[in-house]
């Protein structure tokens, strides 16, 4: 059952950044998308170098839910080394896939773009696009961004940051990234 607080869309509209070394930022993204569906929100997820996760499965079949969820799925920068020439096609695919999907936003009450950070720090996504997009977005739009390596100018104009810290991880212990736990 979707429980709509009165007047909760008023309240929207701030700017989040969950960024850091450690593991979480995306769950932590996921966690709030959570909270605005159980409270009757609409939302859209946008997420970067991502394909074949557990949550995308998750909300392809959730129904009774106002939500649109949409992948752009080439291999990340961080696990995979690009040429200058692959970042530059990369970075008109992503372009492309952004023009597609930033759009229609004043239908929407809350926005994730997962791996905003890297996308920012590969210089594969303009960092005018997010400073426009913050200053431009809807009045009561939800913006929350995770990633690593966010530029201080977009930090400075979040209302929330918050950094998730490495402190031990199994990766540590060559274990790798495990369906369903890590993606």
């Amino acid at each position: 059952m979707v429980r709509m607080a009165e007047n909760i869309k008023e309240s929207l509209g701030l700017v989040h950044v969950i960024t850091g070394n450690g593991k979480g930022k995306t769950t932590s993204g996921m966690g709030i998308v959570i909270r605005a569906l159980g409270r009757g929100l609409k939302v859209k997820i946008i997420q970067l170098f991502k394909r074949d996760t557990g949550e995308q499965y998750f909300f392809e079949n959730l129904k009774n839910y106002h939500i649109k969820y949409a992948q752009f799925q080439p291999l990340h920068p961080y696990f995979k080394k690009y040429t200058p020439e692959n970042l530059e096609s990369l970075k008109k695919e992503l372009q492309d896939f952004w023009n597609n999907n930033i759009k229609d936003l004043e239908e929407y009450d809350l926005l994730l773009i997962d791996e905003t950070g890297p996308g920012l720090n590969w210089k594969v996504l303009d960092e005018s696009l997010i400073i426009d997009l913050i200053n431009n977005k809807p009045k009561n739009l939800e913006l929350v961004m995770t990633g690593r390596d966010f530029p201080e100018s977009i930090k400075d104009k979040a209302d929330y940051v918050s950094e998730v810290q490495l402190i031990k991880h199994p990766y540590q212990k060559s274990v790798l990234a495990r369906k369903g736990i890590e993606y």
